[in-house]
């Protein structure tokens, strides 16, 4: 016994040395007793999964917890096991934060988190790995960049349930008008290598040829920072590298800056508000974004107003995103993703086994219910044909959205503190920077005062961390 303890102490000073988290420590230390699929579930004990659901954020619109979804979700498990308790805690998005880190803090947050996200937060270390419940070979059933999204170091840390992808669309019609120039242009657009470059002077050159098609053909959603976010983040190699280094440089945004400028001043591209929609309908505009899956939901909508231009699904082909296909680009837009949490003290093997078996249920029947709506499409693919049979869509809808999802690779995974700081950098810094470019509060010079904040960002967790080593 004294030796076993000797030998935990040591494997406890090598690790730490080595810099593993809690997690990574339990699952390397004891990875069968505390993730184990097979523990056994005692018949003579009752147990409790507790459940937050939040509520309240975007286009993500849940259930209801007293809606029928719920109700079929906890007697099918508890059909399997009967002596389990499922408790429901719906969580108006702007608490969410507030009350997961009192929780974490007491050792007690919820045995299964629902909740949605555009970049994915792994919480803390007592949020547990999914890995040894969805073996390698099952994990194909998965739209990949859903998979690569929550994938934290080398550990998959939720389910995947529903994407809601950002997306851009073009009109088929107007598409096959073009010159085999520009129909090539589109098609490196689609393939990802449109937008790569050291200086992006050749993607502002081949973009400056639409204006032979026409003025404006490229419409922009007035307001939305989403494309320069994005591209910034691919351009800059998923923007943090695993050392905590940024990638992202300061001549990468001002090309981007510049890219964004001169397609505006050369009339290719143009911000519009409240008439994107109804611009591409009516076939003044090749290709608007970013959009997302509901724009094939719009049928009736446009007929009602007397478009005739295009027929909606037909003739809207789907593009992924600038900044959203090829090498270091993610899976872009918002998701929903339900998480496994142990708590302190651990609650034991056979906790664990059904909150994970609960949880992968509920992903799998959630993305479903929340994509017959047309919003979005579940995560899990062999849900796809039920899915698209109650949208009326067809193979054709099917083959180009698979097609955009299979180029959306994924970013480049990080242990849990870069994870957590890459998000951040993203909320707190990009997307507020940018959010002021494109409205006009700031101009051309954004691209330095991004770069300083960024550093200083960095500099200032680096900075924690040196601190945490000399005491």
């Amino acid at each position: 016994m004294q030796g076993r303890m000797v030998r935990v102490a040591l494997a406890v000073l090598v690790l730490a040395a080595m810099g593993f988290s809690g997690w990574q420590w339990i699952q390397w230390y004891y990875p069968h007793i505390t993730l184990d699929p097979e523990a056994e579930i005692d018949p003579e004990r009752n147990y409790t999964i507790n459940v937050w659901v939040e509520r309240g954020r975007g286009l993500v619109k849940m259930p209801a917890l007293e809606a029928e979804f719920w109700s079929q979700v906890t007697s099918d498990f508890k059909s399997v096991y009967p002596n389990t308790e499922i408790v429901l805690k719906e969580v108006p998005a702007p608490d969410l934060e507030r009350e997961m880190k009192e929780a974490l803090n007491r050792g007690r947050p919820p045995n299964v988190l629902v909740a949605s996200s555009q970049w994915f937060r792994c919480w803390s270390e007592l949020q547990l790995p999914i890995d040894r419940f969805l073996p390698e070979g099952e994990r194909e059933g998965y739209v990949l960049g859903a998979l690569q999204k929550v994938t934290v170091g080398e550990n998959l840390m939720a389910w995947p349930s529903h994407i809601q992808p950002r997306l851009w669309a073009a009109n088929r019609k107007e598409l096959g008008k073009l010159s085999s120039d520009l129909a090539s242009l589109l098609e490196e657009w689609k393939a990802g290598t449109l937008w790569f470059g050291d200086d992006l002077q050749a993607a502002r050159d081949k973009l400056l040829k639409l204006k032979d098609v026409g003025e404006n053909q490229l419409a922009h959603q007035f307001g939305s920072s989403a494309t320069l976010v994005d591209l910034s983040v691919a351009l800059g190699g998923g923007l943090i590298g695993p050392k905590g280094e940024l990638l992202l440089t300061k001549e990468l945004l001002t090309s981007l800056v510049d890219l964004w400028q001169a397609l505006r001043d050369e009339r290719v591209l143009e911000l519009v508000q409240g008439t994107l929609l109804t611009d591409f309908f009516s076939g003044r505009r090749m290709v608007i974004g970013p959009v997302g899956l509901w724009i094939w939901t719009l049928e009736e909508e446009a007929a009602l107003r007397g478009y005739r231009a295009l027929s909606v699904p037909q003739d809207v082909i789907l593009l992924p995103p600038p900044g959203g296909n090829g090498e270091n680009c993610g899976l872009l837009g918002t998701t929903v993703e339900v998480a496994v949490f142990r708590q302190r003290p651990f609650q034991g093997p056979a906790q664990a086994r059904l909150s994970m078996e609960f949880a992968r249920d509920l992903s799998r029947k959630l993305g479903l219910e929340l994509s017959i709506t047309g919003l979005g499409a579940p995560a899990y693919k062999p849900l796809w044909d039920e899915w698209q049979s109650a949208l009326g869509w067809g193979p054709d809808q099917r083959v180009n959205l698979e097609e955009v999802l299979e180029s959306m690779a994924g970013l480049p995974p990080l242990n849990p503190k870069w994870h957590e700081a890459r998000r951040r950098l993203i909320g707190e810094v990009l997307i507020p920077g940018f959010d002021d470019f494109v409205n006009g509060k700031v101009g051309p010079e954004i691209a330095e005062k991004l770069d300083g904040e960024m550093r200083t960002f960095l500099a200032g967790i680096q900075g924690r961390r040196s601190q945490g080593k000399q005491r």
